[in-house]
């Protein structure tokens, strides 16, 4: 039944350390290349003190989250240990707020979210290509399962590939977003990818542990209110955006586009 497996280290570690580096990358110079007035800053500074707020922000906000949804578990363990993660989702939420502040920072009013959508994506569909091959200490392996994709991520236990599912999820929103649209404003394209993004991490993080036994001698997310704080951070996320998708639903309008 278990067709497909993780790498044996220290392959993974090295497969995952190339894959997430090439993410960054070709995230960077995707945004580089997005010279559209419209949305972005046409002075070479401003743009990159706009890269600079999201890769900061996304920083941070990653480390954050990581040290809240295992925070129970690190307590008592040193330094190198709570900053040894990161979460995309606390990425994404953390370079928003750092996209901002840097706009405040230069006043400029347009939206330059959509400048941003096709970089996220391919960074998002590169990065978890190498936390799929990076096996059980990446921490983003799936629940036991039965079936017949089932994965190994190295313990012998055929598991969810939920980074898998998550490329899938994501290459679906990247079709869904060119989708033709009556009335969009700037920034709605980058408004719909987030929360189709959030809604769908909402979804898949009930295939990983806790929801499950996590695989022996490995951190254990904690539950608030039987939602991750993965999962709570998404709500938040889509909170934000609950504007957006009123206004959008109010027209009879396709949300993704």
């Amino acid at each position: 039944m278990i067709i497909l497996e993780s790498l044996t280290e220290p392959a993974a570690t090295q497969a995952h350390w190339v894959l997430e580096t090439l993410a960054m990358l070709v995230a960077g110079l995707l945004y580089w290349r997005a010279r559209n007035a419209a949305t972005q800053p046409p002075q070479r500074l401003a743009r990159w003190t706009l890269l600079a707020g999201a890769a900061v922000g996304a920083a941070l906000g990653s480390r954050a989250l990581f040290m809240l949804q295992y925070a129970p578990v690190l307590l008592g363990q040193p330094l190198p240990a709570w900053l040894s993660g990161k979460t995309i989702v606390g990425g994404l939420l953390g370079g928003i707020a750092g996209v901002e502040v840097a706009k405040q920072q230069l006043r400029w009013r347009a939206s330059t979210g959509d400048g941003f959508v096709w970089p996220l994506i391919m960074a998002i569909e590169i990065g978890r290509l190498g936390c799929q091959l990076s096996g059980l200490r990446d921490l983003t392996y799936g629940n036991p399962t039965t079936l017949p994709w089932a994965w190994n991520y190295g313990d012998g236990v055929p598991r969810h590939p939920v980074s898998l599912y998550e490329m899938l999820g994501v290459g679906l929103l990247a079709l869904l977003i060119r989708l033709p649209s009556r009335g969009a404003a700037p920034g709605d394209r980058f408004r719909a990818f987030a929360s189709g993004y959030l809604l769908l991490r909402v979804l898949l993080d009930f295939l990983k542990p806790p929801y499950a036994p996590a695989a022996d001698g490995l951190l254990v997310p904690q539950r608030l209110l039987d939602l991750t704080p993965i999962q709570w951070a998404c709500c938040a996320g889509l909170l934000y955006y609950a504007p957006f998708l009123m206004r959008r639903l109010r027209r009879g309008e396709r949300t993704f586009g």
